[in-house]
């Protein structure tokens, strides 16, 4: 489950040592400096903003220069997150200032999101820790998932898959490795919600909700008595409530919903204010797919999803999204960023909406595939999965449809 955008800290030390005025004074914003090289991006426009529960805030922007470097400048009274994004938002970074630091960023701009270098601010270079270790397993795998499809006619195939995923396992168990002993070592760090939140792929956590209870619950005990005001820490706390009580079986995380049942009913206002009802688009295949502005791997997952509506939205499929915000500015925002072509409803109830307690939501991605007959047959299948299925159920695309530039959120389908 994804409780947020994911960001990240280092310890109290950096609150108290790495700050550069003494803790009774720290109630006054002070400001910090962020200086970047990277090679080939230049003329871009370079953005920070704050990440606040009600969205992000414009904090500064710059045109990187002809050497690809740029200054930015913000202010903060304590480590707070921040991210730093090019003119492609997907293009981004997360940053976790202090008071007077200097953060140094350095990264080709072609591929920084697989590998950049930060220096000046503990908590900033801890999430690039994270974040490269976790880009390079991912990398890793992806690149044996390639070889696997040029030897799919191989006759040793079985073969050739188990070696890969014998490797593919090591690099995972790396990884699973690595991120524990953070945890371990920096019980004090709001980092700790980035090494939580990782996803190999949208449905491959590194983290087990239920089965690692105890990192979560000591990272949101650790947190609420170093950060207790910060929304974070708010949010994972509440978050492992809700594991808590799915661990006792008051609300599991398996959900309502069970393959042949009827689709539970769902009528809720898009960002127009029109309430758009589920069973308007009875006789289609409709993916009701739960998502949210504020989570990272809702946001691959919708990228993914796309180039499955665009390739089957003319063969009687369409796709019925139930946003899981609270706030309508962010809300209406994530729509705009990421061009969301289908219906798109929400009821601003966060985890309470009536849909995600109607289909037994728990976690995200989830998605339930509902038939014609208006029967549910799959869920939480990845874009993948829905490619082929639909495939077999609809056929081979009718036309090919242009991916239209405006977001149609707010349309209402015929």
């Amino acid at each position: 489950m994804k409780f947020f955008k994911y960001l990240s800290l280092a310890g109290i030390a950096s609150l108290l040592i790495g700050s550069c005025v003494p803790p009774q004074e720290k109630t006054k914003d002070l400001s910090f400096n962020v200086e970047g090289n990277f090679k080939g991006a230049e003329g871009d426009t370079v953005y920070l903003k704050l990440l606040k529960e009600t969205g992000y805030e414009f904090v500064d922007s710059t045109i990187v220069d002809k050497n690809g470097k740029f200054n930015l400048t913000g202010s903060v009274s304590k480590p707070d997150f921040f991210v730093l994004h090019f003119s492609d938002p997907k293009k981004q970074i997360t940053l976790i200032p202090d008071t007077c630091e200097l953060i140094q960023i350095s990264a080709n701009y072609k591929d920084f999101y697989e590998y950049y270098n930060v220096t000046g601010s503990v908590e900033s270079e801890n999430v690039c820790n994270i974040m490269n270790k976790l880009n390079k397993t991912i990398k890793i795998c992806d690149s044996l998932a390639g070889i696997y499809r040029s030897n799919s006619n191989a006759p040793n195939l079985a073969g050739i898959k188990f070696q890969l995923d014998s490797v593919c396992k090591i690099a995972i168990d790396s990884l699973r490795a690595f991120s524990e002993d953070f945890l371990k070592k920096n019980p004090k760090s709001l980092a700790q919600i980035v090494c939580l939140s990782q996803y190999i792929t949208p449905r491959t956590p590194v983290f087990d909700p239920e089965k690692d209870i105890e990192f979560y619950e000591n990272a949101a005990t650790c947190l609420n008595d170093a950060y207790p005001d910060n929304f974070h820490t708010k949010k994972l706390l509440h978050y492992v409530d809700r594991i808590k009580m799915s661990i006792k079986g008051e609300k599991p995380l398996a959900g309502k919903i069970t393959k042949g049942m009827t689709a539970p009913e769902i009528a809720l206002k898009n960002t127009k204010g029109d309430t758009i009802k589920l069973s308007k688009y009875k006789g289609k295949y409709i993916l009701v797919d739960f998502w949210a502005s504020w989570s990272n791997v809702s946001e691959l997952n919708s990228d993914n999803l796309q180039k499955v509506y665009w390739k089957f939205c003319s063969n009687n499929f369409t796709i019925y999204q139930v946003s899981l915000d609270e706030k309508y500015d962010s809300w209406k925002q994530g729509l705009k960023e990421q061009k969301i072509p289908w219906v798109n409803v929400s009821d601003l109830k966060n985890w309470n909406s009536k849909a995600a307690l109607d289909y037994g939501v728990q976690e995200l991605p989830c998605n339930f595939l509902i038939y014609p007959d208006f029967t549910i047959h799959e869920t939480n299948l990845t874009a993948e999965e829905l490619d082929q299925l639909l495939e077999d159920l609809v056929g081979k695309p009718v036309r090919k449809v242009t991916p239209k530039p405006e977001t149609s959120d707010n349309k209402v389908e015929k």
